[in-house]
């Protein structure tokens, strides 16, 4: 797994810090216990605004671009996750 900056390396951590954000864009998630296979759409409610916000957001905060064709294969909380490790190795290799 790449190491992560701004304090986070762990998977979990990451998986933390995305569930907050995801959190903050929706009051049905902040009522639901989220767990890597919390459904995005079905469970969290989010609709494809709020999808785009959470990337917004998570681009701010680790300073890299997300290719927004990436944002309809965003299934669950994990797919997140994976898609965010996986840009912060890049932006940092």
């Amino acid at each position: 797994m790449a190491q992560i900056f701004n304090a986070i390396d762990t998977y979990g951590e990451l998986f933390s810090v995305v569930a907050g954000i995801i959190h903050s864009v929706s009051d049905k998630a902040k009522k639901v216990e989220m767990t890597p296979d919390s459904l995005l759409v079905e469970e969290l409610a989010l609709d494809s605004l709020d999808l785009v916000r959470v990337i917004m957001l998570i681009e701010d905060r680790y300073q890299l671009t997300i290719d927004l064709d990436e944002v309809p294969k965003l299934k669950c909380v994990k797919d997140v996750t994976a898609l965010v490790d996986r840009e912060v190795g890049r932006s940092a290799a």
